[in-house]
């Protein structure tokens, strides 16, 4: 049976067929006619049998499709490092370990847990333009059965930081980084990271986010020859972009 969608482009060939007549120039005017018909044809027959052979390929990922950051979806099948020369800081050689519990004061998500925190190292390469004090760590952590398992990056489709990493990048020189991430408990081992590169980051801005220590909400809490920073006012003030270095 023809396909019906084949159809019509097999009727256009048949329409260009010139009537039957016998003897030698017909035969190799028809010939010329019906090769010339074949290659004009021959596109469209090709553009109309192409949503079969896609009708088989695999569908793009529902979760990337339903998310909202779309400009920022990971395929999970990216290389662990992007290395291109857009890529401001390479990060490679990565590694991770379980903590047996996360850091004081290290934020963990109150929903979609348990949680734990892992560990990473690796190397940092700065191969941008400049020296850099600060930078964001982009990509994805993926769990055995290929879900994105970190806290920051649930939603493949969405673009967010891994990590903010202060420390001096000069460029051209690797530098040894270590983070730390939570990620689910009930994810399958072992993880694997995707698309991980780093971006610079300004520094100030960096530091607006880093959490306050106990002397910074609590001046009874500093030592007795440390006086509380000006900086636990700063929000209240509206200087939140003002933090002294």
């Amino acid at each position: 049976m023809i396909p019906l969608l084949v159809l019509p482009a097999l009727l256009a060939t048949a329409a260009l067929r010139p009537p039957h007549h016998s003897g030698p120039a017909a035969s190799s005017r028809r010939a010329a006619l019906q090769a010339a018909a074949s290659a004009a044809v021959l596109p469209v027959v090709s553009k109309v049998a192409r949503p079969a052979a896609a009708a088989i390929a695999p569908s793009y990922d529902d979760d990337v499709k339903a998310g909202l950051g779309q400009i920022g979806a990971l395929r999970p099948d990216e290389p662990e490092s992007l290395t291109g020369s857009a890529v401001d800081i390479v990060i490679k050689d990565l590694s991770y370990v379980e903590l047996d519990a996360c850091p004081k004061n290290f934020f963990i998500p109150p929903k979609a847990g348990p949680w734990i925190c892992l560990e990473v190292s690796a190397t940092a390469v700065n191969q941008g333009k400049r020296e850099v004090q600060a930078c964001d760590v982009f990509g994805q952590l993926v769990d055995a059965e290929g879900f994105s398992a970190s806290s920051t990056a649930l939603d493949p489709s969405q673009k967010t930081p891994f990590a903010t990493l202060e420390a001096t990048f000069p460029k051209g020189k690797p530098m040894p980084v270590k983070w730390t991430c939570t990620v689910q408990a009930r994810s399958a081992r072992p993880f694997r990271f995707a698309g991980i590169k780093g971006t610079y980051r300004n520094l100030a801005m960096a530091r607006t986010f880093k959490a306050f220590d106990d002397c910074e909400i609590d001046s009874s809490l500093c030592a007795e020859d440390e006086e509380q920073p000006s900086n636990a006012n700063a929000l209240r003030e509206g200087k939140g972009f003002n933090y002294k270095q």
